[in-house]
């Protein structure tokens, strides 16, 4: 392959080559290549660590709010209000038992890798009832000072090309969040008290389909299907918008998410019990060997957590009110809207 064959995959003059899950020898290219055209190309690990590191730190950083703006102005002034109201909350919420933690380690897949602590699915699915009543002891410790550990909020991220038959560049890498596995644990927890509230008020719409348990891709499909079917047989025309949002969980806007679910009466200790999950979170990026520096991350939702999906439907749960007339159908971020004109004018 010639440089000129990878000019459209040049961006300010820095490419990256090869896939970002593969070592150098696996790209068949020597660490020490260089081209002399004014490009530089990066084939050291250290070089690709520090990249990734300036591309995701720059994704992820606070975001200034446009005070000018009545809505964004709204939005400020209802944070600060609940933050010092929540600062003198005791509010309780329900403990954890031993049953149900052990319940969702059984649920977890055997998978061998593992977050920044080097402890995998593999090895908690093998603890002694013991460990479990530690765990026990220390989950409800949190659960009632409302706290969600510091130490569980540093993620390992590694990265894939999403494109595979080309050379990537960053933005075009899938990042994949490798959390400690007792957070995982500890989230699942926080998860049941979410869903318990968000059900019993029926905030879910019935349109959205995706980690929500009754609610499956293929009945999406089979509703947009029968409707366009249904369409076709009164020979009505059936227009139909499909909505894919780019990097939909880290656009994620913290203060946002927070003022709205409190506008949606959600138990106060859970609200305050959220706020400190996605607080202070950081991330380092680990590419072979190599590991970058660490970073917090202001915006977005951790991929790779359960409780980050079902934040993300809660976020957006009334979007299908804004739609009108018109049908709607969710799978997890992704939107399809069919429009049925009316037969008569």
């Amino acid at each position: 392959m010639m440089l000129e064959d990878l000019e459209p995959y040049i961006i300010e003059n820095i490419i990256i080559p090869g896939d970002f899950n593969a070592s150098i020898k696996e790209w068949g290219s020597e660490s020490s290549d260089k081209r002399d055209t004014g490009k530089t190309v990066l084939t050291k690990e250290n070089e690709i660590s520090d990249d990734l590191y300036r591309y995701y730190s720059e994704q992820f950083k606070a975001q200034n709010a446009d005070m000018s703006d009545a809505h964004e102005n709204q939005i400020e002034t209802e944070y600060l209000e609940l933050i010092n109201k929540l600062s003198i909350l005791n509010e309780k919420i329900e403990k954890a038992n031993f049953t149900k933690i052990k319940k969702h380690i059984l649920k977890l897949k055997q998978k061998k890798s593992s977050g920044f602590d080097a402890v995998s699915n593999f090895i908690i699915i093998r603890i002694p009832p013991g460990y479990i009543s530690c765990l026990v002891n220390c989950f409800n410790t949190w659960l009632n000072e409302r706290r969600y550990p510091d130490m569980w909020k540093l993620t390992k991220v590694v990265t894939l090309n999403k494109l595979k038959a080309v050379i990537p560049r960053c933005d075009q890498t899938r990042s994949i969040l490798l959390l400690a596995t007792h957070s995982k644990l500890f989230e699942r927890i926080m998860l049941e008290r979410l869903r318990y509230w968000a059900e019993s008020n029926r905030l879910g719409p019935a349109e959205k389909s995706g980690f929500r348990s009754g609610y499956l891709f293929q009945t999406r499909v089979l509703s947009i299907f029968q409707e366009v079917k249904n369409n076709m047989t009164a020979n009505i025309p059936t227009p139909a918008v499909y909505v894919d949002y780019q990097k939909a969980y880290d656009k994620v806007w913290h203060k946002g998410l927070v003022v709205k679910r409190n506008r949606m009466t959600i138990p106060l200790g859970l609200l305050k019990l959220i706020i400190s999950w996605l607080n202070d979170r950081r991330v380092y990026v680990k590419f072979g060997e190599n590991k970058s520096k660490i970073f917090y991350t202001h915006i977005c939702l951790p991929q790779g957590s359960s409780s980050s999906s079902y934040l993300f439907i809660a976020y957006h749960s009334d979007l299908v009110t804004c739609l009108g007339a018109f049908s709607s159908h969710i799978f997890a971020d992704d939107l399809n809207v069919i429009i049925s004109p009316p037969i008569y004018r």
